[in-house]
């Protein structure tokens, strides 16, 4: 099943956020979503990223809250994705009120090297930049 994205608008760009709870670099950004409904909208957000080669899912690419976070023997870099709500669904005359739905996500790169982890903060936002008018499947 796929599911039809219109786009993501950036909330912010990537910033560092200060150490994590293990002192490793903390990057942060937020993006909006325009998107027919889904179940899948974070599976699909990390389909995104590995398709575009920022990560491998389970391996550096992460989401929902049920993941921990994992612990300071890993020096990462890796990213976590946390549904963050979003805002009202949009409609549309034929599709009725909830014809697009916007969700939104929280993106958290966490890494030992600060320059690695700016690096995968970078490229997950710029992956996430180009997803426009596109299927996305989980």
């Amino acid at each position: 099943m796929s599911t039809w994205y219109l786009g993501l608008q950036p909330l912010q760009e990537p910033f560092d956020v200060g150490p994590d709870e293990n002192g490793r670099a903390l990057y942060s950004f937020n993006f909006l979503a325009l998107k027919r409904p889904s179940p899948t909208f974070v599976q699909e957000i990390l389909a995104v990223l590995e398709a575009a080669g920022v990560g491998q899912r389970g391996v550096d690419l992460f989401g929902t809250s049920q993941v921990a976070v994992p612990g300071p023997e890993i020096a990462g870099p890796f990213l976590v994705v946390r549904s963050t709500g979003g805002s009202a669904p949009l409609g549309t005359h034929n599709d009725g009120s909830g014809a697009y739905r916007q969700p939104s996500a929280q993106f958290l790169v966490h890494g030992r090297d600060g320059v690695a982890t700016e690096v995968m903060a970078q490229a997950a936002f710029s992956a996430l930049l180009a997803l426009r008018n596109q299927a996305v499947s989980a």
